[in-house]
């Protein structure tokens, strides 16, 4: 038997959660990512809820480090944690 653990953010329901592509984004969320995070890569992106209710969860990466996102739909991004890689 395998037992695992994860972390559940406060908006987290993962059974309602759908991975999407950043393009699907509403255009203030991609510009506010384009514009802060140019050196980085998504690495998920995923969806909950529906109509006005929706929130998304971001995570980005580059060499140094990992960060973990979280928006409403007309929200702006709040940085929920930042991992530093190890060198």
């Amino acid at each position: 038997m395998a037992i695992s653990t994860t972390y559940a953010g406060p908006w987290a329901n993962h059974s309602e959660d759908r991975n999407i592509l950043s393009s699907e984004l509403p255009v203030s969320l991609q510009s506010d990512i384009k514009s802060a995070y140019a050196g980085y890569w998504i690495t998920e992106l995923t969806e909950e809820g529906e109509g006005k209710h929706i929130r998304y969860s971001l995570t980005l990466e580059n060499a140094d480090q990992v960060v973990h996102l979280r928006a409403g739909r007309s929200a702006e991004w709040e940085v929920v944690s930042t991992i530093v890689k190890a060198n």
